[in-house]
C-alpha cells in the first residue's frame, strides 16, 4: 500500500471516529433534553393540580358564604380562573360598602347625640348632674360604635351590623328629641296661665213654660201635659174625636220681655253681687229702675218665684246646688231657665315670684269641687285639705277639714258659715278662711273635680290605698262593690267612689274625709317615685283642663328638678279633724234657716295647727304621733 492510500485510510478512520463521537454526543444531548422536558412537564402538572385545588377551595368557601347570607344551600362547583377574579373583586366591593355604610351612620349618630343633648340641657326640669350623666352616656355610646366602625379586624358583615345599630340609636335619639319638647309644651299649657281672677255668674232665672202651665201661673187653665225637660206637649182634638200630641221645644227666655216684671232679690244675703247684676241689667235694658221684691232667705226667694209672686229671680249660680240639697227643692234647676247672665270677676292670689318653694316651707289648699265638668275657682268644695310642705326636711302634712266645718266667713263680715260655702265667693275666700282659722299662712291653692281624680289616678297606673276597715260601696253610681281591709289597688273609678262614699262608713262623713286623705297620700307616694317618669306624658295629658292652681310654671320646674336631683323619699303625715254635729244658721244662706254643721273640737284644731307649724319650723313629725 502506497503512502497516499495509507494516508487516506487513516483519514477515513479519523472521520469515522469523529462521526461516532458526534453521534454519541448528540444522543447524550437528546437524552438530556428529553429528561429536562419530562421534568418540566411533571412540574407543570403539579402546579396545575395545586391551582386547581386552590380554585376548588375558593369556590367552596364562596359557596359557604353565600349559604350563610341567603340561608339557602348552594351547589358546589368548580370555578375557573376568571370566576376566581370576579369573586375577589366582589368581596373587595362588599368590604368597601360595609365600611362606608358604617362610617356614614356613625356620623349621623354623633349628630343626633349632639342635638339631643342640646334639647335635654334646655329643659329646666332636669338637674345639672343629669346633664353630666347624659354627656358621659352619649360619649360612651359614640366611642363604642366608633371602635366597631374603624377597627380593621371587623369583617364586612360586622360593619353592616354596626351601621344597623347606629341607625337604631339614631331613631331612639330622634324620638327623644321630639318627645321632650312635647312634654314641655304640655307642662307649659298646664301651668303657664296662672289665674289672677275667678269668675262668678249671677243669673236671672224665670219659670219654664212647662212649670207655669202645670201650676197655672200667669195664664188661663189649658189642657197640657208636662213633656220632657225643656219641652211642652200640647193636645189637640181631630175631627174624628182623636187626640194628637205635638211636642215643641221650650223657647229660650229673653230678658227684654221681663223689664216691666218683678225681680226677686234677697235683702242681705249676697246682696252686693245681686246689686251688681241688676246694675249691669239696667244698662242693658236702658232703664233707670226695675221693680224689686225683697225677701229674707234663699228659700223664700225660690218660693216667691215658683208661686208667681215675682217673675225673675236674681241669684248667684253657686247657690243652686245648695238650694237643691234641701228637701222640696231637689228639682229647682229643672223648673227654671236662665233669661240673662252677668259675669263678675273675682280676684285670686298669685304665686309670689320671689318665693323659693325648693328651700322655704309653704302651705297649699287642696280643694275638690263637687262637679264633673269644668273646674271652677268658685263654687262649693267637698274636699278641703291643707298640705304643709318643708322641702328641706322632706316632710309633708295633710290636714283635712270636714266640708261642714263651722267657722267665720271672710266674705260675709266673718259671720259663721259652713266651710263648703266659702267657695261660693271664690277659692281665695276659702284660702283666707282656713288661714285665719288656723293662723297658718296659706299661699297657694289647687282646685280639682271628680273627673280630675279619675283621670290622674288612671294615668299613674292606679294607687295602693291602705284601707283601715272593710265596707260596701253601694251609693255611688260610678262604681259599686266591696272594698276589703288592707292594701287595695284602685283605679280611677274605684278611688272616686272610695272618697265619695259615706253612707256605709262607721263614722259617716268623718271617715270619708279620712279616705280622701289616704287617696291623696297614695297619689303623692306614687308620683314621687322614679317610675312616674315613664308615665309623665299620659299624666300630663290626663290633667289637661282638670285643675286650676296659682303655682307658677317656674316653681313647678324647680320642684321637679329638686325631686329628680335627690329622689328623696318624703315623710308624709295625715290628720283629719272631727267634731260634733248640729244645726245652725249660715252666713251664705241667711240667718233664718238652720243647716247641718260640724263644730270642730278646739283641741283638735290646736293640734292640727301645731303639726303644721312643726313642719314649717323643720321639726320631725311622725304618723305615730297622730291621734287615731
Amino acid at each position: 500500500m502506497d503512502k497516499d492510500e495509507l494516508k487516506a485510510e487513516k483519514s477515513a478512520k479519523k472521520l469515522a471516529e469523529k462521526a461516532k463521537k458526534d453521534e454519541a454526543k448528540e444522543k447524550k444531548a437528546a437524552l438530556k433534553a428529553e429528561e429536562k422536558e419530562k421534568k418540566a412537564e411533571e412540574k407543570a402538572a403539579i402546579e396545575a393540580k395545586k391551582a386547581e385545588e386552590k380554585e376548588r377551595k375558593a369556590a367552596e368557601k364562596e359557596a359557604k358564604r353565600a349559604e350563610s347570607l341567603e340561608g339557602k344551600p348552594t351547589k358546589k362547583k368548580k370555578s375557573g380562573k376568571d370566576d376566581k377574579v370576579i369573586v375577589k373583586n366582589e368581596s373587595k366591593g362588599k368590604v368597601k360598602f360595609g365600611w362606608i355604610w358604617a362610617v356614614l351612620t356613625w356620623l349621623a349618630l354623633v349628630g343626633c347625640s349632639i342635638y339631643f343633648y342640646y334639647v335635654f340641657q334646655t329643659f329646666e326640669m332636669f338637674p345639672g348632674k343629669w346633664r353630666i350623666y347624659l354627656m358621659l352616656a352619649l360619649g360612651a355610646i359614640a366611642l363604642f360604635t366608633a371602635l366597631l366602625v374603624f377597627i380593621p379586624k371587623v369583617m364586612s358583615t360586622g360593619k353592616i351590623l354596626t351601621g344597623v345599630l347606629n341607625v337604631m340609636l339614631c331613631c331612639a335619639l330622634i324620638f327623644a328629641s321630639w318627645y321632650l319638647p312635647s312634654v314641655r309644651t304640655k307642662i307649659e299649657i298646664l301651668f303657664e296661665k296662672v289665674p289672677t281672677e275667678g269668675e262668678l255668674e249671677i243669673n236671672f232665672y224665670v219659670l219654664t213654660d212647662v212649670y207655669k202651665k202645670a201650676n197655672n201661673i200667669g195664664q188661663e187653665e189649658t189642657k197640657t201635659e208636662e213633656g220632657s225637660e225643656g219641652e211642652t206637649v200640647t193636645e189637640e182634638t181631630t175631627g174624628e174625636g182623636e187626640t194628637t200630641s205635638e211636642t215643641t221645644e221650650e223657647p229660650a227666655a229673653n230678658i227684654a220681655d221681663y223689664k216691666d216684671k218683678t225681680f226677686i232679690v234677697q235683702k242681705t244675703m249676697d246682696r252686693d253681687n245681686q246689686d251688681y247684676a241688676l246694675l249691669v241689667l239696667k244698662r242693658e235694658l236702658m232703664v233707670d229702675e226695675v221693680k224689686l221684691l225683697e225677701v229674707e232667705s234663699l228659700w223664700e226667694a225660690a218660693d216667691a218665684l215658683k208661686s208667681g209672686q215675682g217673675d225673675v229671680l236674681v241669684m248667684n249660680s253657686t247657690y243652686i246646688p245648695i238650694l237643691e240639697d234641701v228637701t222640696g227643692y231637689e228639682d229647682f234647676s229643672k223648673d227654671v231657665k236662665i233669661a240673662y247672665t252677668v259675669k263678675k270677676k273675682l280676684v285670686v292670689s298669685t304665686d309670689p315670684g320671689a318665693y323659693d318653694m325648693t328651700t322655704q316651707p309653704f302651705s297649699i289648699l287642696i280643694a275638690g269641687n263637687d262637679s264633673w265638668d269644668e273646674v271652677y275657682t268658685t263654687g262649693r268644695t267637698d274636699v278641703d285639705m291643707v298640705a304643709t310642705v318643708n322641702p328641706t326636711t322632706k316632710q309633708v302634712s295633710f290636714v283635712s277639714f270636714p266640708r261642714d266645718s263651722y267657722m267665720p266667713n271672710p266674705a260675709v263680715a266673718n259671720m259663721n258659715d259652713k266651710l263648703t260655702h266659702m267657695g261660693i265667693y271664690g277659692i281665695q275666700n276659702t284660702v283666707d278662711a282656713l288661714a285665719n282659722y288656723t293662723d297658718v299662712s296659706i299661699g297657694y291653692y289647687v282646685v280639682i273635680n271628680f273627673n280630675s281624680l279619675v283621670a290622674i289616678v288612671n294615668a299613674i297606673g292606679g294607687v295602693d290605698v291602705d284601707n283601715p276597715y272593710a265596707f260596701t260601696c253601694d251609693s255611688i253610681d260610678t262604681w259599686r262593690g266591696d272594698i276589703p281591709a288592707g292594701v287595695v289597688h284602685m283605679d280611677g273609678a274605684m278611688a272616686l267612689a272610695y272618697v265619695r262614699e259615706r253612707h256605709d262608713l262607721q263614722n259617716g262623713d268623718f271617715d270619708r274625709i279620712m279616705h280622701q286623705t289616704l287617696v291623696i297620700k297614695a297619689m303623692l307616694n306614687k308620683m314621687t317615685t322614679p317610675a312616674v317618669i315613664t308615665q309623665i306624658d299620659s299624666l300630663l295629658t290626663a290633667m289637661q283642663g282638670l285643675f286650676k292652681t296659682n303655682v307658677s310654671l317656674e316653681s313647678i320646674y324647680a320642684l321637679c328638678q329638686m325631686q329628680l336631683d335627690d329622689m328623696a323619699v318624703w315623710n308624709i303625715v295625715t290628720y283629719s279633724l272631727s267634731g260634733s254635729t248640729g244645726s245652725n244658721t249660715c252666713a251664705a244662706m241667711g240667718t233664718k234657716t238652720k243647716l247641718s254643721v260640724v263644730y270642730l273640737e278646739e283641741n283638735q284644731v290646736e293640734f292640727a295647727t301645731s303639726v303644721m307649724n312643726q313642719i314649717i319650723n323643720g321639726e320631725i313629725v311622725t304618723q305615730q304621733e297622730m291621734p287615731s
